[in-house]
């Protein structure tokens, strides 16, 4: 069951342990930017608002809960160059096709507006058949993939170091919500005292870019060569991260989703999100 029912608009179209890429598709021979803005849109109120706090909110307090969720996620023009619509990608992701619960959100860490908030774009956590995984999610929307693949490589080499490890569980324990399922496991995981071996068995850091591709210059249909060109698109940035990224027992997975321009698609979820501001 996919909470965003995103299904219609996203198809898994690489499938792998490691490795996954999703393609939106193309509507009268346009790719459907508006669909795709429309199920990322959806998860605003949950990426805000968090995860336990949608079961309680009464039908009464929906509309200024919306409008609350939307001024939450920032109200400045300079959305360009802010961090929180590929969060909301990863969020969409982790959540339709990983199967994941939200273990907290990120905004619980801001005390004003407008704030940038460092650390992990994104704390899922996973309980399937006795198996446990702490999601630590990064997130990119670049105009080049190559330069995304590169920055996430980055952040992986800095998020996985013992002391930034320690720093961010110390926040995240004091904000988990008491409804966690397994809390107690999750706060084990993150003592400062338990090895640094065992807590990389039990996370995993899905590393999600989203970014402007060429293939939208050639193709404006699902054709055989289309999907072609897409999964070798993919392979190659798939190849470069394996290329680029530091050797480690973390389980890391690659997550890419093209699109024909990555400031066209800020600029249509910017409108979405200040008409929420509004209602």
């Amino acid at each position: 069951m996919r909470p965003f029912k995103s299904e219609l608009v996203l198809e898994e179209k690489i499938s792998e342990s490691v490795f996954r890429a999703y393609h939106v598709g193309f509507e009268e021979n346009k790719f459907r930017l508006q669909p795709l803005v429309d199920v990322i849109r959806k998860v605003i109120p949950e990426f805000a608002l968090g995860y336990y706090k949608g079961k309680v909110i009464p039908i009464t307090q929906i509309v200024d809960k919306l409008q609350e969720a939307a001024v939450t996620v920032y109200e400045t023009e300079k959305y360009q160059k802010r961090g929180e619509f590929g969060e909301l990608i990863l969020h969409l992701l982790l959540r339709d096709f990983c199967s994941t619960i939200p273990l907290i959100s990120k905004i619980y860490f801001k005390d004003s507006n407008n704030v940038t908030i460092h650390g992990f774009d994104g704390v899922h956590i996973t309980i399937e058949e006795g198996n446990k995984k702490l999601w630590l999610g990064e997130s990119k929307l670049y105009s080049d993939g190559k330069q995304g693949i590169k920055d996430l490589c980055n952040d992986l080499k800095d998020h996985i170091k013992r002391d930034y490890l320690r720093k961010e569980f110390n926040l995240i324990k004091r904000k988990m919500p008491k409804a966690v399922p397994e809390i107690e496991y999750w706060r084990k995981l993150m003592d400062k005292y338990n090895k640094l071996e065992k807590i990389y068995s039990g996370i995993c850091i899905p590393l999600v870019c989203t970014y402007s591709s060429k293939l939208f210059n050639k193709h404006n249909s699902e054709t055989a060569e289309y999907i072609k060109d897409f999964v070798d698109e993919c392979q190659n940035l798939n190849k470069y991260l394996n290329a680029t990224k530091i050797k480690t027992n973390v389980e890391a997975i690659l997550m890419l989703l093209p699109v024909p321009d990555k400031d066209k698609l800020n600029k249509e979820l910017d409108k979405r999100l200040k008409r929420m501001q509004k209602i």
